[in-house]
């Protein structure tokens, strides 16, 4: 037999102060004519059960089915019917990290007095395919603040050598949902931001490196510092061609103090909140593979061969709608410059990362300036698709 709350028409009216705690289940629970399975980012075991929801207050909260005992996919809507549902928080859209392999987390900013509808379903996704149907844990709790709101109790991260020196990185994931700015504060990036989080990283070698923030649905800014407090902040870098990437040098054994923060949001008087992936790429010159010219009488002959640039491995995910490249250049020393899409070509590393790709092709160019400045006039090129997840259309 179906659960009473198979179809919206029936789902479970979830009411009272914050956190709520409901237990379900969606076994013998079918898809109603009308859900989309395309809500999701992954394929619906189309098991759904249906939940409501009025907010008290004017907040951030977290929906999660953390403690449910199989794979689930959740969404979060606003509307009084089936047909005219309107999206609050689909699929796998802001999800935190700390739920198990099994539950998911949403995040959202609830409006006072609003209804919200909560659809539950089975997750087909996994492999080895995984349990579709069973016990339902669902929760609903005000998002607490990030651990690193503030500037002293900034995350302490350490940069992971991925190839014995010559390549470091950092990669870590975080949000900024309910932070705030302390009184004295710099304004990140010349932006007055509001909801900043904070990073240590000491550099473990000398060299250039690239703070970004990667996030599909926060507009980040920030802000590098070496310094010990905020009145004490000094300045070492700016923003690149978009807000939330930095490129500078770095110097071995120096502690540089990063602010992410959310641009300011004039029209809604907030700043922008979400989840990120927190990243620092950082590259260090090889000593035995600078080439040494000795002293000579003759003027030096002016480099203008430009290099040659290849992409020696693709790593397209598109279940995870993340790409991976690694290149070279036929030069040892220079830099790169890359760009997806219509984006601006901007200073970059090998591997380059992107996250949260939109289904549909994309073009991935990277290019190698070597360093007397000489451009590769052809940067190479890999076209490759993420693709939406297939659209079930029988039982």
């Amino acid at each position: 037999m179906a659960p009473a709350n198979d179809e919206f028409a029936n789902r479970i009216d979830l009411s009272g102060s914050l956190p709520i705690e409901e237990t379900g289940t969606n076994v013998a629970a079918t898809q109603q004519v009308g859900e989309d399975p395309h809500e999701f980012l992954y394929e619906p075991a189309e098991h759904s059960v249906w939940f409501s929801w009025e907010a008290e207050d004017t907040e951030w909260v977290t929906v999660s089915t953390c403690g449910s005992d199989f794979h689930t996919l959740l969404g979060v809507y606003s509307g009084s019917s089936l047909s005219f549902l309107e999206k609050v928080v689909p699929g796998k859209e802001g999800t935190r990290f700390d739920c198990g392999p099994g539950g998911q987390q949403v995040t959202f900013r609830a409006l006072a007095d609003t209804t919200y509808e909560i659809r539950v379903d089975g997750n087909l996704s996994p492999q080895p395919p995984a349990a579709t149907e069973g016990s339902i844990a669902l929760e609903i709790a005000s998002t607490p603040a990030p651990a690193n709101d503030d500037f002293a109790d900034a995350q302490t991260v350490t940069a992971e050598s991925l190839d014995g020196g010559t390549f470091y990185r950092v990669d870590v994931p975080g949000f900024n949902w309910n932070a705030t700015k302390e009184l004295g504060e710099p304004a990140h990036a010349g932006d007055q931001g509001g909801a900043s989080i904070w990073y240590s990283w000491t550099a473990p070698a000398s060299g250039e490196a690239s703070v970004v923030v990667v996030s599909g649905a926060l507009e980040a800014v920030l802000g590098v510092y070496t310094g010990t407090s905020l009145s004490g902040l000094t300045p070492v870098a700016t923003p690149t061609y978009f807000s939330g990437e930095v490129d500078m040098h770095v110097t071995a054994g120096t502690a540089y103090r990063i602010a992410a923060d959310g641009m300011y949001d004039g029209g809604a008087g907030i700043a922008s909140m979400g989840q990120l992936t927190f990243l620092i790429y950082q590259t260090v010159p090889r000593p035995d593979l600078q080439t040494r010219i000795p002293f000579a009488s003759v003027p030096p002959v002016a480099d203008r061969a430009a290099p040659q640039t290849t992409i020696v491995r693709r790593d397209v995910r598109p279940g995870k709608r993340r790409a991976t490249f690694a290149f070279r250049s036929s030069e040892t020393a220079g830099t790169f410059r890359c760009k997806l899409d219509a984006r601006k070509l901007a200073s970059c590393a090998s591997p380059k990362a992107y996250f949260g790709l939109a289904p549909g092709s994309h073009v991935f160019k990277v290019r190698a300036i070597d360093a007397a400045g000489n451009a590769d006039p052809t940067p190479a090129v890999a076209r490759f698709s993420i693709s939406r997840p297939p659209r079930r259309t029988g039982r």
